[in-house]
């Protein structure tokens, strides 16, 4: 039952942010074999991928630096499909990556709560091994931090930083918080990751729009919101894989006045994209002469290779009152949607919980 309800949130969290959505794309059809086959491939992919994802050179790398920092992982939070966590967890990242560095040149010309001067710590830090701090041994036109990997005897990884801003946010969770990072490690001279976000903060210096593109080789984390326009928000986030998804998830959502409650919801169109696999969901307001029937006024269609291979559909179990999502093929038989997932629910569970 916990896996049922799992995979039932991934589509109603879609369905509880829109009430309409734009028209279909033109499309062919894909067979209910294309579909079955679809799912396996996912399955087969995505099980290994998201796993190999934390276990990555430059993730470790980084998981390093924020132990001997004594900050978290910057990015190795949950991903979302909402966009509230979107935004926290970008706000986490580039606040692990202001207190790893803050961290990193706290001997030098940094303390306390003021500003970091970017220009102004530029330098070569070491981690010292016997003092168990980093010093700064050198001038550098970029700042560069050299640390060693887990087991490592010497500093074999280079946090290097090539730019940074930041502003006052009096109001906000810091009293300073990042604008502008570029940022990359290379481990014996590889480079293992990269980073580059942007953030803009509002009124209440909270972060109202942002871009982060990070690279653990050999893959791509993308998140991007947009809450700056008065009456709509749009958010997504993308875990890909030498240019290819692995697993996604995106939103535009329209709002009849500026509160942009839950309630004020006007339109929206989203989708989550499993590898090959992409569920559009389509709503309909419903009304007086509505039957009560969720499927009346929800379409979830599947797509692969955006090619329509069925749709999925929602029926009430008669012991426990839930919802089932089952998937209807084009030529009109069903199956439960779990049994196709299999062992990929679990993986998703574990990205999103």
């Amino acid at each position: 039952m916990k896996k049922q309800n799992l995979i039932l949130s991934l589509f109603l969290s879609a369905v509880m942010l829109a009430v309409s959505s734009c028209g279909d794309d033109e499309a062919g059809k894909a067979s209910k074999e294309d579909v079955r086959a679809a799912f396996q491939s996912a399955n087969d992919q995505l099980s290994d991928d998201l796993n190999s994802f934390t276990n990555s050179s430059g993730y470790e790398a980084m998981n390093q630096l924020s132990v001997l920092t004594d900050e978290d992982n910057p990015f190795g939070r949950k991903s979302s499909r909402k966009r509230e966590q979107v935004i926290e967890n970008l706000k986490a990242g580039v606040y692990a990556i202001r207190g790893m560095v803050k961290r990193s040149t706290a001997n030098a010309r940094i303390s306390g709560d003021e500003p970091f001067n970017f220009n102004e710590n530029k330098g070569v830090y070491e981690w010292n091994f016997q003092e168990e701090i980093f010093v700064r041994t050198d001038d550098s036109e970029v700042m560069e931090i050299w640390f060693p990997t887990e087991g490592s005897a010497t500093n074999n990884a280079e946090f290097r930083m090539t730019a940074y801003e930041e502003e006052l946010t009096p109001n906000g969770e810091e009293l300073y918080s990042p604008t502008l990072i570029k940022a990359s490690i290379f481990v014996d001279e590889t480079k293992e990751l990269e980073l580059d976000a942007e953030v803009e903060y509002g009124n209440d210096d909270q972060p109202v729009k942002g871009d982060v593109y990070y690279f653990v080789n050999p893959f791509a984390l993308e998140i991007s919101f947009d809450d700056t326009e008065s009456k709509s928000s749009s958010f997504s986030e993308s875990l890909s894989k030498s240019g290819k998804v692995l697993i996604g998830f995106g939103a535009t959502v329209n709002f009849q006045d500026a509160s942009k409650d839950d309630d004020a919801i006007s339109s929206a169109s989203g989708y989550i994209q499993l590898a090959d696999i992409k569920f559009t969901v389509k709503i309909k307001a419903p009304d007086s002469s509505s039957s009560g029937d969720i499927n009346d006024f929800v379409t979830i269609t599947i797509k692969v290779k955006s090619n329509v291979g069925g749709r999925i559909i929602l029926e009430q179990d008669g012991t426990t009152g839930e919802l089932v999502p089952y998937v209807k093929y084009t030529d009109g038989s069903t199956e439960p949607l779990e049994d196709l997932l299999e062992d990929l629910s679990f993986e998703i569970e574990n990205m999103l919980s």
